[in-house]
């Protein structure tokens, strides 16, 4: 399968790319050149990053015609790239998130791309987990995908709206979608058993980012699909269905320490 990844030299992009390639799939990594994400401080102690990068492109100022030709004979689009900081203000998710992502799906579809996975956030729903907390009329159950959504950013907006894109590329143009909110990913896994609390709650250890993204790419899907994916750690707080069902995905046993992570 051709497969592209946008943010290939990501943290999760990265994890992407590697485990992808080591099946045999043939991957393209997407992202901005690499002075602009070492100055960023980008995934920078990452040696294998920029090896990641097969084509330097900005989707902030990218021509539907150079997008164009970097998806022809892709099969599967992975589009991870954002601004991923929720403090950051209207203006950088507008540039960086919004439009990018409009310009991805609309190329994608002119490209006749089949499957397209794009990262949304549990951020999509922050302003529900008062209603779940102990005390809250719903605690003693996960949040669901059907519970609706409640962002507390424009950061958290910004995720909606790529997944209503999904949602209505599949609709309208029979497209395989699948947007995931995407739990905590972090360079050192061990970090989730040093200071446990949400840092932990929201785990997505690199185990199964790999799992999540090699069924999201292979599995047989019909339509669109809206999910979590995280681990199932201690605390955990999001529901992972429907993605475990529809992908037929199912996390690693969530180790008692971090000396037995696989």
């Amino acid at each position: 399968m051709r497969v592209a990844i946008t943010g290939a030299a990501g943290l999760i992009g990265g994890i992407v790319h590697d485990h992808l390639s080591s099946l045999d799939h043939e991957v393209i990594g997407i992202d901005r050149p690499l002075s602009d994400w070492l100055e960023a401080g980008r995934n920078t102690d990452d040696e294998k990053a920029r090896n990641r990068v097969t084509i330097e492109m900005d989707l902030t100022t990218v021509s539907d015609e150079e997008l164009n030709a970097v998806l022809e004979d892709v099969d599967c689009l992975i589009h991870l790239a954002a601004d991923a900081n929720p403090s950051n203000d209207d203006v950088s998710m507008m540039r960086n998130n919004i439009e990018p992502t409009t310009a991805i799906f609309r190329c994608a579809k002119a490209s006749q791309v089949s499957r397209i996975i794009v990262a949304s956030s549990g951020l999509t729903q922050v302003g529900l987990e008062p209603l779940f907390a102990e005390g809250g009329p719903m605690y003693g159950r996960l949040i669901r995908i059907e519970d609706g959504v409640a962002p507390t950013s424009t950061y958290g907006v910004s995720k909606i709206y790529a997944e209503v894109l999904a949602e209505m590329h599949a609709r309208l143009h029979g497209i395989e979608t699948i947007a995931v909110r995407i739990g905590t990913v972090i360079p050192d896994d061990a970090e989730h058993w040093k200071k446990g609390g949400r840092l932990q709650a929201t785990a997505f250890l690199a185990e199964d980012v790999r799992r999540f993204f090699q069924a999201a790419a292979e599995h047989p899907l019909d339509g669109h699909l809206l999910t979590a994916a995280q681990s199932d750690s201690p605390g955990r707080f999001l529901d992972l269905e429907p993605g475990l069902s529809v992908l037929n995905w199912s996390p690693i046993s969530w180790p008692d320490s971090a000396e037995n992570l696989q």
